[in-house]
């Protein structure tokens, strides 16, 4: 097997099985013929557990199955996956919310941070019960794309949690108690490229003005990246923050292309964003007449005049990347932008799933 981007990743190229190794897990991918040949080469050097999932139940396969606790599923359209909804479940339990009614999204509409200079700082046991769930909301949230802005903003609170920033934990809770499951689906496909999508909120916190970035990487209908993360320094124009986020996403497409290729598939990256100034300061050569930008990301104008990556147009209204840069203001909002991705909300519980210990 070979590897040249990812260390965990290897390739079989004569028998066509990728395989991605995660500590002692191993998940392999391929036809049942060649999965069986390599079960049997490993069981001859070590002693294995195995679980195959397909849709060739006379073969002893399965179609569904947990992976690092996560559930995967294969069905006549495709393969779907869930995050395991056990982190849900404890952060409902941990903030209080099980007897509240939920909600449809999961920050509000303002940033909490308006409210942080008459907000009562915690201590003690408090403020460590505070940043336990906060840390499993930030795990769940890597996950759960439609968590990640509010995890982010909730984490910015860790070194000095107040009670403000408990009553968006606990928003959060509520928020899980009517969307307890999100479902990534997988569809067959045929897919052009690599297309990434980015979107900045500029100047979007009140306390430090600092902008966000969000974005993520479709393969095809696939999505198989996102990030919502704050900006180090404070930029002085949108079209300024918008080109920061595009250089982010640029390397986004880029790192997936390289990981694509170790897969055997070499596909164009494009990236997408709905500023027009960042479109043309990555299209141009130099820094032209913007004196203040980051010398450090116009890289990405070279990669662009090679054709290495295309920068295109997006509307604002159909910007996946929207969900990672804002509080959405509407269930409809949250619902559209999900549906956009490629996922959808499921209620009840995954057969597969594991249940919390009474």
């Amino acid at each position: 097997m070979t590897v040249m981007y990812n260390p965990c990743m290897f390739r079989h190229r004569s028998r066509d099985i990728l395989c991605l190794v995660h500590g002692d897990d191993f998940v392999s991918v391929g036809c049942s013929e060649t999965l069986r040949w390599l079960m049997t080469k490993l069981q001859g050097r070590f002693e294995i557990k195995t679980t195959t999932v397909g849709s060739n139940e006379a073969e002893g396969e399965v179609k569904e199955a947990r992976i690092l606790n996560r559930t995967i599923r294969v069905t006549s359209d495709g393969w779907e996956y869930e995050v395991d909804q056990r982190h849900a479940d404890l952060i409902i339990q941990e903030t209080g919310a099980a007897g509240m009614s939920n909600l449809t999204h999961p920050g509000g509409e303002t940033n909490m941070l308006e409210e942080e200079g008459e907000s009562k700082e915690l201590v003690g046991a408090e403020a460590t019960r505070f940043r336990a769930v906060a840390d499993r909301d930030n795990y769940l949230s890597a996950d759960r794309f439609d968590l990640q802005f509010s995890a982010k903003e909730i984490c910015r609170f860790m070194s000095a949690p107040t009670e403000t920033s408990v009553g968006a934990l606990k928003r959060m809770g509520r928020y899980l108690l009517g969307h307890m499951r999100l479902v990534y689906k997988y569809p067959w496909q045929e897919a052009a490229g690599i297309d990434v999508y980015s979107d900045t909120d500029w100047s979007g916190c009140p306390r430090t003005r600092r902008s966000t970035s969000g974005g993520c990487v479709m393969f095809g209908k696939h999505v198989i990246r996102t990030w919502s993360s704050t900006q180090p320094s404070v930029t002085l124009s949108s079209g300024e923050a918008e080109f920061y986020g595009l250089v982010k996403a640029a390397g986004a497409g880029l790192s997936h292309q390289s990981i694509m290729k170790d897969f055997g598939y070499d596909k164009p990256v494009r990236v997408w964003t709905d500023s027009s100034a960042a479109l043309g300061i990555s299209t141009r050569s130099g820094l032209g007449k913007l004196r203040h930008l980051e010398t450090h990301t116009l890289w990405v104008q070279e990669k662009v005049r090679t054709g290495a990556i295309q920068v295109r147009k997006v509307r604002a209204d159909v910007n996946p990347a929207d969900t990672f840069t804002r509080h959405l203001p509407s269930k409809e909002k949250v619902h559209q932008l999900v549906k956009l991705s490629g996922c959808e909300y499921r209620a009840g519980r995954s057969t597969a799933a594991l249940l919390l210990r009474p």
